[in-house]
C-alpha cells in the first residue's frame, strides 16, 4: 500500500505544474505524454491547475477522449471538456467538467486519494460497507482578467452525491458525500524575460453516513497544493525553468458505530518537489527537459496495536525528455523519456510502542513515450502512439498486427476565429 502511496506522489510531481512559452492555441494531456510527461512546455492543458492561464487561451476549447479502456462501458478513461470565452476588457470566463477519472491533480480531481485507498468515501465504506457512493461529473467554474502582460485567475469547483434509504414508515439511513474546491494563481512578466507563474489549490472533501439513530460517521480532509515558478528567457533560444512545488494533505474519521463516536486521522501527506528544466528551440524543433527531485512523505496514525508509522521516499533524479518537430504543417512529431530513482524508507510495527524501519531503492522506468498532433485549420487532435504498433512495423499491413490500437491516448483542441 506504502508503494501505491508514493507512485501517487511522483505522478503529482509530473502533472501538477505550470509552464511558459508562446502561448501556441492547441494541446492537452496527449501532447503531454507524448514529449516525457514534460513539465517545462507550455500546453493549455495547465489551466486545470492554475486558472490564471485562461487569460493566454481565450476562445478557446478543449479536452480529451482518453484512453480505451474505460469503467462506464463508453468513453476512455480521464475524459473531460472544457471551454473559456473572452467576454472583453481583459476579462475570460470558462468552465470545466470532469469524471472521477481525471487526469491530474487539481480542483478538477475528485476525492484525489481515494486512488490509495485513503479518500474520504472509501473511508467511511471501511466501516458501513457500501454506504457512500463515490462522487462524479466535477463542475469547475473559473475567471482570469489579463492587464498588460498579466493574468489573474480564481477558480471554484463542487460535486456531490447522495444515497438515501426511506422508508414507508420511521426514518431512513442517508450516505453522502460532497467536495469544495478553490483554486487562484498570477502570472505576471517582470520584465522582458523574466516571468513568474505561482498557483494555489484548496480541496475539501467530505462523506457522511446519518443512520436512523445514532451517531453519524463521517470523514473530512483538506489538500492544499502551491506550485511557484520562475522562468528565464537567457536567449531567444534557450529559457531556463526552475519550479518548486509543495502538496499537503490531512484529514480524520469519525466512528459513529461505536457506543462512543471515535475519532482517528487519516493518512496524511506531505510532498516537496524542485526541478531545473529548460526550452531550446530552434525554428520548429523543440527540446524540453530537465531533472528534478522530490520528497514524499505519509504518516499512518497509531492504533492500539501499532504506534505511528511514517513512510517517506527521497526521489533523485526524476528525468522528463522530450523532443518536437512539424513535421509537415499539419503534422506535429514527438519524442519523450520519463525515469525516476527512489530511496524509499518503510516503517512496520515491531510492537505497540516500537517499530521495524526497513530501506531500499526503487526504480520507475517510466521509459520512451512517442506522440503525433495532427493540425487542421484551428482544430488539433493529439495523440499518444502505441508503441507496440511501431515495433510491428510493415507486419501492420499484410499482417497479424499487434492486435493493439495505433492511439493510447487523444486529445482534442479548437481555436475560436
Amino acid at each position: 500500500m506504502i508503494r501505491r502511496y508514493f507512485l501517487f506522489g511522483l505522478i503529482t510531481l509530473l502533472f501538477s505544474v505550470s509552464v511558459y512559452a508562446q502561448y501556441e492555441q492547441t494541446g492537452g494531456f496527449a501532447r503531454l505524454r507524448g514529449i516525457g510527461n514534460n513539465p517545462y512546455v507550455v500546453d493549455p492543458y495547465f489551466m486545470t491547475v492554475n486558472p490564471a492561464w485562461g487569460g493566454h487561451y481565450q476562445n478557446f476549447l478543449f479536452g480529451d477522449l482518453g484512453s480505451q479502456t474505460s469503467a462506464w462501458g463508453s468513453g476512455g478513461v480521464g475524459q473531460f471538456v472544457a471551454t473559456n470565452f473572452h467576454l472583453g476588457r481583459g476579462f475570460s470566463l470558462g468552465a470545466m467538467l470532469t469524471r472521477n477519472d481525471f487526469n491530474g491533480f487539481s480542483i478538477g480531481s475528485l476525492d484525489p486519494f481515494s486512488a490509495v485507498g485513503a479518500g474520504v468515501v472509501s473511508s467511511v465504506n471501511n466501516i458501513i460497507p457500501g454506504a457512500v457512493l463515490s462522487m462524479n461529473n466535477n463542475l469547475e467554474l473559473m475567471g482570469s482578467i489579463k492587464s498588460g502582460n498579466s493574468a489573474f485567475g480564481l477558480g471554484i469547483a463542487y460535486a456531490s452525491t447522495n444515497n438515501e434509504f426511506a422508508p414507508d414508515t420511521g426514518a431512513g439511513a442517508i450516505g453522502s458525500a460532497s467536495q469544495l474546491g478553490f483554486n487562484a494563481g498570477v502570472v505576471a512578466e517582470l520584465s522582458g524575460s523574466f516571468m513568474i507563474d505561482l498557483g494555489a489549490s484548496l480541496m475539501l472533501p467530505s462523506a457522511t453516513f446519518e443512520p436512523p439513530a445514532g451517531n453519524n460517521t463521517e470523514a473530512s480532509q483538506t489538500i492544499i497544493l502551491v506550485n511557484v515558478r520562475a522562468f528565464w528567457q537567457y536567449s531567444s533560444r534557450l529559457a531556463f525553468v526552475p519550479s518548486v512545488a509543495f502538496m499537503t494533505a490531512s484529514g480524520t474519521v469519525d466512528n459513529g458505530t461505536t457506543p462512543t463516536t471515535t475519532s482517528a486521522d487519516l493518512p496524511s501527506f506531505t510532498l516537496i518537489a524542485a526541478g531545473f528544466g529548460f526550452n531550446y528551440q530552434v525554428g520548429d524543433f523543440l527540446l524540453a527537459g530537465g531533472p528534478g527531485f522530490a520528497t514524499v512523505s505519509t504518516t499512518l496514525s497509531s492504533t492500539e496495536t501499532s504506534p505511528e508509522l511514517t513512510n517517506s521516499a527521497f526521489i533523485f533524479p526524476v528525468w522528463n525528455l522530450g523532443v518536437e518537430w512539424d513535421l509537415a504543417d499539419w503534422l506535429v512529431g514527438r519524442f519523450g523519456y520519463v525515469a525516476a530513482n527512489a530511496s524509499v524508507t518503510t516503517e512496520e510495527p515491531a510492537s505497540v510502542n516500537t517499530v521495524n524501519e526497513f530501506i531500499m531503492t526503487q526504480y520507475f522506468p517510466l521509459g520512451a513515450t512517442v506522440g503525433v498532433g495532427f493540425m487542421l485549420g484551428n482544430f488539433t487532435l493529439d495523440a499518444t502512439v502505441n508503441e507496440d504498433v511501431l515495433r510491428q512495423g510493415l507486419n501492420n499491413l499484410g499482417g497479424n498486427g499487434p492486435g493493439a490500437n495505433t492511439f493510447a491516448y487523444l486529445s482534442l483542441s479548437y481555436a475560436m476565429p
